[in-house]
C-alpha cells in the first residue's frame, strides 16, 4: 500500500549523504595537503642538503689550503693564485680565498717596505675602522699585527682590505684570538662584508714547523698564517633558486659562530598566499640543523599552502564529481520523496472517496459498516450495548423542487455539521444516501440511553439553515433500534430503526421513535 514518507527520514537522509561527501572532499584534501606535505619535506631535504655539501666543501678547502700553504714556497704568490683559481674554479660559491699573516711589531715596516719593491707600491697596513668610516674599537696596545697579504679573486670592490690588519675588525678579534693554538677551522660571526650583502668568514690558523729558514727579509707569508675563506651567505642558497620553488617558501638561515651565537645569514620572505589560503590552509614548518666540523647553520623554512596547488587538475575533476553527486542525489531523492508523497496523497484521496460522502464529508454506507463490526466485536467480547439511530429530514424533496439542489445541499452539509457536532468521536454518523443519515451510538447503557441522543439530535437539526435561497427552516424524524434487543447485524437493525422512523413521520414528523415502541 503506498504510504507518504516521513519527512525526518528524507532529512536524516540526505544529511548523511551530504557528511559522507563532505567527508570524501576533506579526506581528498588532506591526501592533497599530504602530497604537498611531503613535497615540502623533499624540496627542504634538498635544499639543506646543498647546504651541508657547501658547508663541507669549505672546510675540505680550508684544509686543502692550508696543506698547500705549508708545501708552497712562502714567496711563491704566482703557485697561491694558481691554487686559488682551481679552488674557486671548482667552488664557485666561495666568494673569496684570503691569507693573513702574524707579523711582530718589530717586523711590520721591512713587510711594507719589502711588498712595495714587489710591486705593490701602494701596499699600506689598514685599520677597520678608518677603512669602512666606523668607530675604533678601543683595544690595548699589541705587539704583533695579522696583515691580509692575499685576496682571491682580485675585485676592486674587494680589493681595498688589502693590508687590512685583522685584530682591529670587531668581529674577527675575538675568533682570531680562539684560533690560536686551535688547529680546527672556526667560523666568524656573520658580517657586513666591506661591498655589501652578509657573509662569515671560515679561518684557520697556519704554522710551519719551528725549524724553518727564515734568515733574510720577511718574506710573504711567513711562518704563521690565517687562511680564510670568505662566504657569502647569498650563496648557500642563491635567490634564483629560492624564488624558484613552486609555492615560494619562506627562509630564514642562522650560523651559529664558534662564540656560540646565532648570525642572521639570509632571510626570504614566506609568500603569504591569499586571505582564503591563510583561513583555510595550514603553514609547513621545519627547522633543520645543518652542520659540519666548524660550521653549523639553522635553516627554518616555512610556506604557506595555497589553492592553486592544493586544487590540481585531478583534484578538481573529483571534488566536481562530488559536487555533483551532493547536488544530483538530493534533487533524485527530492523527485522521489515527492513522487511517493503525492503517491501517498492520491492513495488518501482514492481511501478517503471510497469511504466518505463528496458532498458532505460524513462516512459514507462502507466506512459505516466497518465500524459497525467493530461495534459487535466489542458487545461480543465486552457485552457493550449499541444503538443505531435513522435520521431523515422532514419535507427535503419540498426544499430541492422549490429551492433549487444547491440549497438542498448546503441543507445536508449543515444537517451533517449539526449532527457531527453533537456525537462523541467514538460515535460515527454516516450518510446513507439523499437526505437519509444512519448514526451508530456505541456504549449505551440501555433504550432510553439511545433515546436521549436522538432527542439531542433532533433539537440540534431542527432549526433553521441559512442557504443562498435564504433561512429555510428544517426538521427531521428518528428512529432506533439497539443491539441486542433489536438484531445483532447491520441490516436488521437497520430496517428496525427504518420502521421506526416512519412511525414518528406518520406520528406528524419531528419526532423521535424507538422500535417497538407505539407512537403517541
Amino acid at each position: 500500500m503506498p504510504h507518504r514518507p516521513r519527512r525526518s527520514n528524507l532529512v536524516l537522509l540526505l544529511l548523511a549523504w551530504l557528511t559522507l561527501l563532505a567527508v570524501a572532499g576533506a579526506l581528498l584534501i588532506t591526501a592533497e595537503l599530504r602530497r604537498l606535505e611531503q613535497a615540502f619535506q623533499q624540496t627542504t631535504d634538498a635544499l639543506a642538503a646543498g647546504v651541508r655539501n657547501k658547508l663541507y666543501a669549505n672546510e675540505a678547502v680550508l684544509s686543502g689550503l692550508s696543506a698547500f700553504l705549508l708545501a708552497v714556497e712562502h714567496d711563491d704568490r704566482a703557485a697561491t693564485e694558481r691554487y686559488a683559481a682551481t679552488v674557486a674554479a671548482a667552488h664557485p660559491h666561495i666568494y673569496q680565498i684570503e691569507i693573513a699573516r702574524w707579523v711582530p711589531s718589530g717586523e711590520v715596516d721591512a713587510l711594507v717596505e719589502s711588498l712595495r719593491r714587489g710591486g705593490q707600491r701602494d701596499f699600506t697596513l689598514k685599520d677597520f675602522a678608518t677603512l669602512t668610516g666606523r668607530q675604533a674599537v678601543v683595544s690595548p696596545p699589541r705587539a704583533d699585527t695579522w696583515p691580509i697579504l692575499f685576496v682571491y679573486p682580485d675585485l676592486p670592490d674587494t680589493r681595498p682590505i688589502q693590508g687590512l690588519r685583522l685584530e682591529t675588525v670587531d668581529h674577527l678579534a675575538a675568533t682570531l684570538a680562539r684560533a690560536r693554538g686551535n688547529p680546527q677551522p672556526l667560523a666568524a660571526p656573520v658580517f657586513r662584508l666591506y661591498e655589501g650583502e652578509a657573509g662569515y668568514l671560515l679561518l684557520q690558523l697556519v704554522e710551519h714547523p719551528a725549524n724553518r729558514d727564515t734568515a733574510g727579509a720577511p718574506n710573504l707569508f711567513g711562518n704563521t698564517m690565517a687562511a680564510m675563506l670568505l662566504i657569502k651567505s647569498a650563496a648557500l642558497l642563491p635567490p634564483e633558486v629560492v624564488t624558484s620553488l613552486a609555492g615560494p617558501m619562506g627562509i630564514q638561515a642562522v650560523l651559529v659562530g664558534s662564540d656560540g651565537k646565532e648570525g642572521l645569514l639570509l632571510e626570504h620572505d614566506m609568500d603569504p598566499g591569499q586571505a582564503l589560503d591563510r583561513w583555510l590552509l595550514p603553514v609547513f614548518e621545519r627547522s633543520e640543523p645543518v652542520r659540519s666540523a666548524a660550521q653549523k647553520v639553522i635553516i627554518r623554512f616555512s610556506q604557506q599552502q595555497r589553492l592553486q596547488d592544493v586544487l590540481s587538475a585531478e583534484t578538481v575533476a573529483i571534488l566536481g564529481l562530488l559536487l555533483a553527486a551532493a547536488l544530483i542525489a538530493p534533487w533524485l531523492l527530492l523527485r522521489h520523496y515527492r513522487a511517493l508523497t503525492r503517491a501517498g496523497l492520491e492513495h488518501e484521496h482514492s481511501a478517503y472517496l471510497a469511504t466518505h460522502d463528496v458532498l458532505t464529508g460524513l462516512p459514507n454506507r462502507y466506512l459505516l459498516g466497518d465500524r459497525f463490526s467493530h461495534a459487535v466485536h466489542g458487545w461480543q467480547r465486552n457485552g457493550t450495548r449499541f444503538a443505531v439511530l435513522l435520521i431523515d429530514l422532514d419535507h427535503f424533496k419540498d426544499i430541492n423542487d422549490e429551492h433549487g439542489h444547491q440549497a438542498g445541499d448546503e441543507v445536508l452539509r449543515a444537517a451533517a455539521e449539526r449532527m457531527r457536532a453533537q456525537l462523541r468521536s467514538c460515535d460515527t454518523v454516516a450518510r446513507y444516501g439523499g437526505d437519509e443519515f444512519v448514526v451508530l451510538v456505541t456504549n449505551v447503557l440501555d433504550a432510553s440511553d439511545a433515546y436521549q441522543v436522538g432527542e439531542k439530535l433532533l433539537a440540534a437539526v431542527s432549526r433553521p439553515v441559512t442557504t443562498l435561497a435564504g433561512d429555510l427552516p428544517l426538521s427531521c424524524s428518528v428512529g432506533i433500534a439497539v443491539c441486542p434487543e433489536h438484531g445483532t447485524d447491520l441490516d436488521s437493525l437497520r430496517r428496525r430503526a427504518d420502521l421506526a422512523m416512519y412511525s414518528a413521520k406518520q406520528s406528524g414528523r419531528h419526532a423521535v421513535m424507538l422500535s417497538g415502541a407505539t407512537a403517541g
